[in-house]
């Protein structure tokens, strides 16, 4: 029996980076769709079409905390890795959202630059 690849979206508005996480997640044998859009991956989001959502904090039009609400709604057990830059993380808005989300259930963040080690062990850890 063939194994079945977990499929992956990834939202970050950064070009390279969501280029650069593809790259190596599907070196790993990943199935990875990118978007540099929130408002496209939020249209062409479908439910139980990912094992894993990893999403941008800080991006234009919608933040990362407020596509994951949208995306929660069409797919209420969807699992999110969040990531951010370390000037973000340090601002007060971002602060109290990590904290509402970690109370939410949501504890799963990862500050940029991103190792591939941690992205991998995160990835891992949250779809096996």
């Amino acid at each position: 029996m063939a194994k079945v690849k977990k499929r992956i979206m990834i939202v970050d508005d950064e070009k390279y980076v969501g280029m650069t996480f593809k790259m190596i997640l599907e070196y790993y044998g990943f199935d990875i769709d990118s978007f540099t859009d929130p408002g496209v991956a939020l249209e062409q989001f479908k439910p139980s079409l990912y094992d894993l959502t990893i999403l941008d904090i800080r991006m234009p039009e919608i933040n990362g905390f407020e596509l994951y609400d949208q995306l929660k709604s069409k797919e209420p057990n969807i699992k999110t890795l969040f990531i951010t830059a370390l000037s973000h993380l340090r601002s007060h808005d971002t602060q109290k959202s990590i904290q509402h989300y970690a109370i939410k259930g949501q504890r799963h963040f990862l500050q940029k630059p991103v190792s591939n080690k941690e992205l991998l062990e995160e990835v891992y850890s949250m779809v096996s």
